[in-house]
């Protein structure tokens, strides 16, 4: 994780420095997963979220992201999405990527990644966006996950912060 103690003397930098988050989840049957270090502060789905009011309440902010983006289409095969409760910290989202590792050591791995330049509805495609309050939220298209029954999922974000 390339969050440092070094102080910049040049104090505009420390305002650009990227930061990684890697959120991990175990495959544990088909379209089933666990996190591996278990939180509150992600919502995923494999699936179509049910309502705004699903996103709203778990944010607690008002259409930071719509539902339309994850919908019934953009959640189609092998889709995975999450949305993740920064608290209003993050100030860019620069982009996100999510790989999953299965078969025989984890020696199969399907991958996707995008420069983060929003979510489009009704799109299944690999796609992540900076809210406007500052969460973050991806969706993510792999080859073969909707079968899968085990292994391993990782989605992660390049970040700045406010």
């Amino acid at each position: 994780m390339p969050v440092s103690s070094l102080f910049y003397y040049n104090d505009q930098l420390g305002k650009v420095v990227a930061n990684d988050l890697i959120l991990q989840w175990k495959i544990t049957a088909a379209k089933t997963v666990v996190p591996v270090v278990p939180n509150s502060a992600q919502l995923s789905s494999f699936d179509a979220i049910a309502s705004q009011a699903v996103i709203d309440n778990f944010l607690g902010t008002s259409n930071e992201f719509l539902v339309s983006a994850f919908d019934a289409t953009a959640m189609g095969t092998n889709a995975f999405a999450v949305i993740v409760d920064m608290g209003g910290q993050a100030k860019s989202l620069l982009s996100v990527t999510a790989r999953v590792l299965s078969g025989s050591n984890g020696a199969t791995v399907a991958e996707c990644g995008k420069v983060a330049e929003g979510l489009t509805a009704s799109t299944l495609a690999c796609e992540g966006a900076l809210g406007s309050q500052g969460n973050l939220a991806g969706r993510f298209v792999l080859a073969g996950l909707d079968a899968l029954t085990s292994g391993l999922l990782e989605v992660r974000f390049c970040w700045v912060a406010k």
